[in-house]
């Protein structure tokens, strides 16, 4: 996944052409904050969980992740930068391993945690990761 925010159109937009992808979300579980941080860790200031979904973009890998926090497919966990926008850190099929992947980030860095996920697909405890 490109480290690329696109944001979701409205529900009431007419001009999404493309179609959510069928890949199964629940084999997604990337994590790579790591790579992405780096040493600029002064650059960044938050944790933010989103939920996106995958459009088929015309692309050579057929993907394109938007923010959707409606009806998410799947979740993302990014880093906030100082100066404004989202760098991606991390992709899971599951909520609650996005949730615990933002939450170890925040621990590491200090910085806090923005769920901006819908009530529906949130959970009442962090299960450990195996």
């Amino acid at each position: 996944m490109n480290n690329v925010l696109l944001l979701a159109a409205p529900a009431a937009a007419s001009v999404q052409a493309a179609s959510p992808s069928a890949e199964p979300p629940a084999t997604i579980f990337d994590r790579y904050a790591d790579s992405v941080i780096g040493c600029f860790a002064g650059h960044y200031d938050a944790v933010e969980v989103h939920g996106v979904r995958n459009f088929a973009s015309g692309t050579d890998n057929g993907t394109c992740y938007e923010i959707d926090n409606l009806t998410p497919t799947s979740f993302s966990v990014y880093v906030h930068l100082k100066d404004g926008g989202l760098d991606c850190v991390g992709d899971f099929g599951k909520y609650d391993d996005a949730i615990q992947y933002g939450a170890e980030v925040s621990a590491e860095y200090g910085w806090p945690v923005r769920n901006h996920v819908l009530d529906q697909h949130r959970i009442t405890s962090i299960p450990k990761l195996q």
